[in-house]
């Protein structure tokens, strides 16, 4: 099963990459075979520099969630061929992964892949996507077999089914006890002229453009099981999800997007604090994208993959450090002041707003380059005309008036 992104338009805040120093145990690996296209690279409809930076934004997402996944997940790889010892029988084995081809949107299945431990793999290419769809992601499907012909000794025999139940396991259950675990999935973005992106994931994107960084997030989230594993739709009852830790984190069932079947999105508008802050925050999950802005997975949808089975480790990140790449600088003042006195972008003490308060925290934990004796707190009325944006109707893309 897969889900999209689609792109509402409005003004919303402007945030930077998330990253996060801590040991990995899940490695959300990109693969790049699909890419038809080559929309991370030189085909790019913006230029090979946008593809470039389309690529680095797409490894700083599988980075970031990398750091939160603290799972051991098997190796998935095809036995060797047995052959018995005094008799003329021979077994082997086959594994495939089903997936849509992200640059064509045809089916496709790959046999015999060797996954590696601890590896969550997602295959990424780009093609034209249907309306105001930014993305489409979701995981893959699986199966395996054993062929044995001949005769085998009962020992033999046991020997056989001790291999194919260990690679049923790999392949099935990725060696979890329990919760969603696959060998990984899928994702395509879409490459139409319609949509207007912002690649780069170290600046904040402008009005009128759909922030590719943020449409990652949301659709690995897919990938990673939210919205699209068999483990969600279990807890989904009527228009709401009823996971223990998302329903702790939102305080009562979470209510669904219903504007098609009620399973694959939070309600439109639904809130939380981005991961690691107290900063308030449109849950990354919900089914739109605001033009001009950026969303970062919030404790929310990191509940929610809780909920799901996977091992979720929290970023800690210092106040004022708004970029989130583990200092506090020059790049952090900048976020403060496109949101002094106009939205919480810069919201260092979590109360909801960016103010001098904010400024303060930032100057006390500042780690360079510029100096902060010289920073000095902006007017709002300088910031106010640049934060203005008219709303659009949902699923569609209008210009901003």
């Amino acid at each position: 099963m897969q889900c999209f992104f689609r792109l509402l338009l409005a003004g919303v805040f402007a945030f930077a990459v998330l990253t996060a120093d801590r040991t990995k145990a899940v490695t959300v690996s990109i693969d790049y075979s699909f890419d038809s296209a080559n929309f991370f690279g030189a085909g790019n409809p913006d230029g090979a520099a946008a593809g470039i930076q389309a690529r680095a934004s797409l490894e700083a997402v599988a980075g970031f969630y990398s750091t939160l996944l603290t799972d051991t997940l098997s190796t998935i790889q095809t036995p060797a061929d047995f052959h018995s010892s005094d008799f003329d029988g021979v077994v082997t084995w086959q594994w495939q992964a089903s997936f849509t081809n992200p640059g064509t949107g045809a089916s496709t299945t790959l046999f015999d892949e060797t996954i590696a431990s601890d590896e969550y793999r997602i295959y990424v290419g780009a093609r034209s996507l249907a309306g105001s769809t930014l993305g489409v992601g979701g995981p893959g499907g699986w199966g395996w077999s054993s062929n044995p012909s001949g005769g085998f000794t009962q020992g033999e025999i046991n020997q056989i089914n001790a291999i194919s139940d260990a690679f049923s396991d790999a392949v099935s259950t990725r060696g979890e006890a329990t919760g969603f675990a696959n060998w990984g999935g899928v994702i395509s973005f879409d490459n139409d002229a319609g949509t207007n992106w912002h690649f780069d994931h170290l600046t904040s994107p402008s009005a009128g453009e759909s922030d590719f960084f943020s449409t990652a997030i949301h659709e690995f989230g897919h990938s990673l099981g939210l919205g699209t594993a068999a483990e969600w739709n279990s807890l989904v009852s009527g228009t709401s999800f009823f996971g223990t830790a998302a329903v702790s984190e939102h305080g009562g069932p979470v209510p669904l997007d219903c504007s098609g079947t009620c399973s694959g999105h939070w309600a439109e508008g639904t809130t939380s604090v981005v991961l690691g802050t107290a900063v308030s925050q449109e849950a990354a999950m919900d089914p739109t994208l605001t033009s001009g802005g950026r969303k970062r997975l919030t404790d929310l949808d990191a509940a929610a993959l809780t909920d799901i089975g996977w091992t979720v480790v929290a970023p800690t990140f210092s106040p004022g450090d708004f970029d989130q790449d583990g200092d506090v600088d020059a790049i952090d003042l900048a976020t403060f002041s496109t949101g002094f006195g106009v939205n919480s972008s810069g919201d260092a003490d979590g109360d909801g707003d960016t103010d001098g308060g904010d400024f303060l925290l930032w100057q006390q934990n500042y780690t360079g380059p510029l100096s902060p004796a010289i920073a000095s707190v902006p007017e709002p009325s300088t910031l106010l005309l640049g934060a203005l944006a008219s709303v659009g109707m949902l699923i569609q893309r209008r210009r901003p008036s």
